[in-house]
């Protein structure tokens, strides 16, 4: 069974929001790496949305996040890993839709998000996965035929069909 398509009015849930911090600046030395970023836990049976808010990395410029990217460095193969069901700008902002993972460990995901004016931050992000419930595979999110996942922001038909661009991705309401 595939999954419905969520609403174009679905939102971000603001508890799961992460500032991306801007970069530290040492006198004379330029930026310094930032501290690791770390979400709120999750049970490996939550599929929840997570959000990056780059308004303070992005301060001072008119720009804005065009593209998110992620994926799940501590991945091990298993059925049960955590898995980026899908990466996506909602709203504007960089929201990555997350299930499954190995209870009681912490998994890091690699996020890459791009700009309109050429930016690029990619940073480890780490989230720890409670150990209070058994291991679970993330659940099933809808795909189109060639396997490219569907956002709930993605422009669907009165008839169900996802409009693509011609390279093949969901056209997007961001």
């Amino acid at each position: 069974m595939i999954p419905p398509i969520l609403s174009p009015g679905w939102e971000p849930a603001t508890e799961r929001m992460l500032s991306i911090p801007a970069p530290h600046r040492i006198r004379g030395l330029g930026p310094t790496p930032s501290p690791q970023l770390t979400l709120r836990p999750k049970s490996s049976k939550d599929n929840l949305d997570y959000s990056l808010c780059p308004k303070q990395w992005l301060e001072g410029t008119t720009d804005h996040a065009t593209h998110v990217a992620a994926t799940v460095l501590t991945a091990t193969g298993d059925q049960t890993d955590l898995a980026v069901s899908w990466a996506s700008l909602v709203s504007g902002l960089p929201v990555l839709f997350l299930g499954g993972g190995q209870p009681g460990t912490v998994q890091t995901l690699q996020v890459t998000i791009t700009t309109q004016q050429g930016r690029v931050w990619s940073a480890p992000v780490s989230i720890a996965i409670s150990s209070i419930l058994e291991a679970a595979s993330p659940l099933p999110v809808p795909t189109l035929p060639d396997g490219t996942t569907v956002p709930p922001n993605a422009i669907q038909l009165p008839d169900g069909t996802i409009l693509i661009d011609p390279m093949g991705k969901p056209y997007l309401i961001a």
